[in-house]
């Protein structure tokens, strides 16, 4: 449980100071990682309302960070699922 939390924490430091490709290199390992890693989507949501465009989908913010989030969540699990 230590170790989640420890890594959500990295991954929040990494969706506010790192470069967007490593955030999103640290989210698939922690969706591939971590059984239900719902924690993804939040942090989405996050990156939505830091740096989303206005005039988007959602109250005027966009939505990528979240359907990105959400996607990746599904497919991990997914995958997750045929190997083992």
């Amino acid at each position: 449980m230590l170790w989640r939390i420890s890594f959500t924490v990295l991954l929040l430091s990494a969706v506010l100071y790192a470069p967007w490709w490593l955030a999103l290199l640290l989210a698939l390992w922690g969706a591939f990682y971590f059984s239900r890693y719902y924690e993804i989507i939040l942090l989405g949501v996050l990156t939505d309302l830091l740096y989303g465009t206005s005039g988007g989908m959602l109250i005027g913010y966009g939505m990528e960070g979240f359907l990105l989030g959400a996607a990746i969540f599904v497919a991990m699990e997914r995958i997750k699922r045929e190997l083992r």
